[in-house]
């Protein structure tokens, strides 16, 4: 697969402009070291994964049965329900940092939430795909066992979403792990040969 260069970078850039502004105004951040990136890895993964869950959950046919997905999914994790939510968690990570400058997850109409799932939607496969793996290559660049550290830390992303809501995810996060795999697959293949 080849990475669309339209779209390439676009939430990893929201995010690094916030965290330059952040730094600008006094905050005494230091690099972070490869394994607090590849944890911030997973765990951009698992809040991408939460949102395409509860978004899918928004249009389940049976209300309830997503109702309760979506409640034991998030019971005692205020980190996500805050992401969610449009508040930045104690880590530092919010919607907008990511690129998403809509309504807060929590407040969308179903409609709204299916087109945010759709192919073109920011949640869709493609863009949260594109987002995680620009992630993981921003902070490997070409260095391939970066590369490998970075798509580990998408597996464990994606593992403890799977954790969180009962070892079974909707098909788009499947889907998604898929192509994010893929992208970076693809990455250090090109850089191997």
């Amino acid at each position: 697969m080849k990475l669309d260069s339209s779209v390439a970078g676009v939430g990893i850039n929201a995010y690094k402009q916030n965290l330059g502004d952040l730094k600008e105004s006094g905050s005494k951040k230091e690099e972070k070291s490869v394994e607090e990136q590849i944890k911030d890895s997973a765990y951009a993964v698992t809040l991408s994964m939460n949102a395409q869950i509860v978004l899918f959950s928004m249009n389940a046919a049976d209300m309830t049965k997503g109702s309760s997905l979506i409640q034991s999914g998030l019971s005692g994790r205020g980190d996500v329900l805050d992401f969610l939510s449009g508040n930045k968690t104690d880590s530092g990570m919010s919607l907008a940092n990511i690129g998403y400058h809509g309504k807060p997850i929590t407040k969308l109409s179903v409609n709204e939430a299916n087109d945010l799932l759709g192919e073109n939607g920011f949640f869709g496969v493609k863009q949260t795909s594109d987002r995680v793996a620009n992630f993981v290559f921003n902070f490997a660049g070409d260095d391939i066992e970066l590369l490998k550290k970075g798509r580990e830390g998408v597996v464990k992303g994606f593992e403890e979403a799977l954790k969180m809501f009962g070892g079974e995810l909707p098909a788009i996060s499947y889907q998604t792990q898929e192509r994010t795999l893929s992208l970076i697959d693809d990455r250090i293949n090109a850089l191997t040969q």
